[in-house]
């Protein structure tokens, strides 16, 4: 008989040869522990430790192997682990051991079949499982039995199978083929126990020994005081400055301890005593989620976890065990201490559970008057577990976030903020988007660059967050730290929060990202207290809000300001408070300690007029107030016409509750796009580099020009989408009459024509001295009867490359009327009349102004004063010739309507 590599509770193994198992693992299926046994006859109660997966006469002398292996290799150890998980998920396991014993193909000794089974014994320093595994079992007359049994035959058990066939079909854990069993002894452990074993105290013979030191991987805050390091007795306690043995509990002993249950237990009889650090991030997401649900208002995140386990350890008094495990769990900026208990056997010994502190401020003792009561009594509500909150540090208020991720580590003054923060989202504040964020030690955020500065000052010409700005030094104490959070978690609670305090939004909000700076427990420079705040910049691609959320704030002499600015101090604004301990205590959402403020919002980017609202219809944009929609069937065009330009302007807010926004709106060239000014969509040509795809046509009394406002069309043969085309034109009328009354007056007369839904130009005639037209008469002149004049017909505002100014009929007449019935022909028909020698047409139909010159004369028995009149056309040049030959051999007689026809006189003096 031998040893296995590890100590088994119950169990141990031989190392003869497979012919002569006779000893521990018996040929006839059964395995036993101090002697072995021969017995082919079944008989449970047989005083032993005993376990038979199917014991019954088997005879492996003709055929059949019977085999065994001691198993640490890391393949079965996990496979035996996760199936102990499985099958006890109340159990901390982690198998250290596997003995496996297989009966393969023996036959039975009567030769009726063969059986194909195996037992495996899982166990680590703490507990003990078997697995019975069947293969192909054949039926059989002879007697069998398939269970265990223990010495006291206290814990025995007997499968229930009618027949050796149903071994393999039948289960205790709904694995068919597999019976498994929890055989160490100790109790089943209460769900939230964590797995322990790890750091194993190895000498069970100290009767009240302490471990060695243990070194922290994380430092651990108690009530202010941070230790690297902890001591585990074997009397139910943990120590942090030195090692105690004391076995006789007193709590206010001058230390800070922390006790699950203080007591005289000897682990010398039984039980063992562990201790593990753990920081897997099963183990932390854990105690987290456990901390969370106890204290809903500390935002929490365990960073490591100390789990020391009192395992079926018995009193020294003897009359029973105890089952009892402490966490200490911590992060940064927190601590919390968890009390497990399992099994707790009553006593008469003295003991007390519970913690307290050096200065014995801070104890507690759990009132309970019967050691057992540890196991059903909770200050929680979950029997069996007692937590606390040890940090010292006051609880923050619900409504702070989590924090502790990218944490700002500096302590001296040699740096006072953060590096630069890359972020993962960008954040839009009033109007400028950053990428990077600085947090700075002194309560505030900046963007562009950090801020060393301590003294507050408002228009600081930066665009900055300031919850707390204020002389801090965490060189004393507290942290500060940072981290952006996109978790669905913390997302989906700043959305509801924000959504509570602007129920008014165009369309509730939904956090893309969270930036979560915190200030927790940092004194003032001068020493006066500490402040917990915390600022959060919550954005989305539509809307900015910053968040200010107060904890504790002590008062201060310092100089301090809470508020936010931006760099051309357009926006600023600063909580109206005299006291900063107010911050606690005020709000502008009602909910005490909290300020919030919309410092980005898309809707203010659009420049909604006082006739809008900004809207959300698939996109954001600006709706039309009740009332405010006049001519809805044409989105209130409006058109104006001048020169070879054209300006069409439709109302925005009709065009985007009609799915148009502008965004989509063109002319016939795609490039030519609206401008918006005053809520309206303006589309705009002209003949300088500006035409977007406009033409050009002339009927018989108009010249016209034509575009049309597009949105994008769909790709695709069809489409079901709605699509937009208004056409538009300007059109200028082809023929006027404007007449120039000769008299004092030295102005230039000027025709404004300003038709309806047409377009409008200006007609000039001006009279000159000298044949070169560089000379207009002004003033007040005297024309000498017989001298040259020189008259120019100039029309303005039409577009001199594409129009042509075309004088068909020119006459004077001793009155200003046009129709009068005495009148002398100048130009008759585009040409001059041959009956005035002096009429000479200079230029005409080849350029915007057409000229002619006379000799002056008067009317005979009439006036010395004459009034000339004109009645001209315009022609499109791309007509070919404008104005007819006057040569009287190439003059042809040309038809034109004269439907249009307009006078208006234009006074002129000499």
């Amino acid at each position: 008989m031998c040893l296995l590599k590890q100590q088994v509770p119950h169990i141990c193994s031989s190392e003869r040869s497979k012919f002569h198992l006779e000893n521990l693992v018996n040929n006839n299926g059964h395995i036993t522990f101090t002697e072995h046994l021969s017995s082919y006859i079944p008989i449970l109660h047989s005083r032993r430790d005993i376990i038979a997966p199917l014991w019954t006469d088997l005879d492996n002398r003709h055929s059949g192997t019977i085999s065994y292996r001691e198993d640490t290799s890391s393949a079965v150890l996990a496979q035996a682990t996760a199936a102990i998980k499985q099958y006890f998920p109340n159990i901390p396991f982690a198998a250290t051991s596997a003995f496996v014993a297989t009966w393969d193909r023996v036959p039975y000794y009567n030769g009726g079949g063969e059986a194909t089974f195996q037992v495996v014994l899982v166990s680590n320093v703490h507990r003990s499982f078997i697995l019975f595994n069947y293969g192909h079992m054949a039926a059989t007359g002879q007697i069998w039995s398939a269970g265990y049994d223990t010495v006291d035959s206290v814990s025995s058990f007997n499968i229930p199978a009618a027949s050796v066939p149903e071994l393999s079909s039948s289960s205790n854990i709904n694995v068919n083929g597999r019976w498994s069993f929890h055989v160490d002894g100790s109790p089943n452990l209460p769900t939230m126990f964590l797995p322990f074993g790890e750091g194993e105290i190895l000498n069970p013979n100290a009767e009240d020994g302490s471990s060695d030191v243990i070194y922290l991987q994380q430092p651990f805050k108690y009530f202010g005081r941070t230790y690297n390091q902890i001591f585990v007795s074997n009397n139910g306690y943990l120590t942090f400055a030195e090692p105690l043995s004391a076995y006789v509990p007193f709590l206010n002993s001058g230390r800070d301890i922390i006790a699950p249950i203080w007591t005289h237990i000897d682990n010398r009889h039984g039980g063992t005593v562990s201790y593990r650090v753990d920081t897997s991030s099963a183990i932390l997401a854990q105690v987290t989620g456990a901390v969370k649900q106890y204290f809903p208002n500390i935002p929490f995140f365990a960073t490591s976890a100390f789990v020391a386990t009192w395992d079926s350890v018995p009193y020294y008094s003897g009359g029973g065990v105890a089952t009892f495990q402490v966490v200490i769990v911590s992060s940064v900026h927190r601590s919390f201490i968890l009390l497990n208990y399992g099994d707790i056997a009553e006593t008469e010994q003295i003991w007390q559970a519970g913690y307290s502190s050096v200065d014995t401020v801070n104890s507690f003792t759990i009132p309970v008057t019967s050691a057992p009561q540890l196991s059903s009594s909770s200050n929680i509500n979950v029997n069996g577990r007692w937590s606390f909150h040890v940090d010292g540090s006051p609880n923050l208020p619900a409504n702070f976030l989590p924090f502790g991720n990218g944490e700002i580590v500096i302590r001296t003054s040699d740096a006072e903020n953060s590096e630069t923060i890359l972020l993962q989202q960008p954040v839009t504040f009033f109007g400028r988007t950053y990428n990077q964020i600085f947090v700075n030690i002194n309560g505030l955020l900046t963007f562009t660059e950090p801020l060393n500065s301590y003294s507050p000052h408002l228009n600081s010409e930066r665009d900055i967050i300031a919850p707390l700005w204020t002389h801090l030094d965490n060189r004393r104490g507290g942290t500060i730290s940072y981290r952006e959070d996109t978790s669905s978690a913390v997302l989906a609670q700043v959305s509801a929060a924000v959504n509570q305090y602007f129920p008014n939004l165009p369309l509730p909000f939904a956090a893309a990202s969270a930036f979560v700076a915190t200030w927790d427990s940092v004194p003032y420079s001068s020493g006066e207290g500490e402040v917990t705040f915390q600022v959060v910049l919550v954005s989305s691609v539509d809307h900015s809000f910053t968040l200010f959320t107060y904890g504790n704030i002590a008062e201060t002499r310092q100089l301090w300001l809470a508020h936010y600015d931006t760099m051309d101090a357009v926006h600023s604004f600063t909580i109206p408070l005299t006291m900063v301990s107010e911050l606690s205590s005020s709000s502008n959402v009602h909910v005490s300690g909290r300020w919030v403020f919309h410092v980005y919002s898309v809707c203010d980017t659009l420049g909604c007029t006082g006739n809008e609202v900004c809207q959300f219809r698939d996109t954001y944009g600006c709706g039309c107030l009740e009332g405010q929609r006049p001519n809805p069937e044409t989105f209130d065009a409006m058109e104006v016409c001048n020169s070879s330009t054209g300006t069409m302007s439709l109302s925005r807010c009709q065009l985007f509750e009609s799915d148009f926004p502008l965004e989509i709106l063109h002319l016939t060239d795609q490039t030519c796009t609206g401008t918006l000014e005053n809520g309206r969509v303006q589309f705009h040509f002209d003949n300088e580099g500006h035409v977007c795809g406009t033409t050009l046509t002339s009927n018989s009394t108009h010249f016209i020009y034509q575009n049309s406002i597009q949105s994008n069309l769909p790709e695709g043969v069809i489409t079901r989408e709605r699509w937009m085309n208004i056409a538009f034109s300007c059109a200028y009328p082809l023929i006027q009459t404007l007449s120039m009354p000769m008299g004092i007056q030295a102005e230039q007369g000027v025709l404004s024509m300003d038709l309806p839904g047409q377009g409008t130009y200006h007609i000039r005639m001006i009279p000159y001295h000298d044949a070169q037209f560089t000379s207009p008469y002004e003033g007040n002149v005297e024309v000498q009867v017989n001298q040259q004049m020189y008259v120019a017909v100039a029309v303005e505002g039409v577009d001199r490359s594409q129009i042509s100014t075309v004088l068909d009929n020119c006459w004077a007449t001793p009155v200003n009327s046009v129709d009068y019935q005495i009148r002398w022909n100048l130009i008759v028909r585009e040409c001059p009349n041959p009956e005035d020698g002096t009429v000479e047409v200079l230029q005409n139909g080849i350029d915007t102004t057409s000229r002619f010159s006379f000799r002056m004369f008067t009317f005979t028995r009439a006036s010395d004063r004459i009034f000339l009149h004109c009645q001209v056309h315009l022609c499109l040049v791309q007509n070919g010739r404008c104005a007819q030959s006057c040569d009287p051999g190439n003059r042809r007689r040309r038809h034109r309507s004269l439907d249009f026809y307009h006078s208006a006189a234009i006074t002129m003096g000499f």
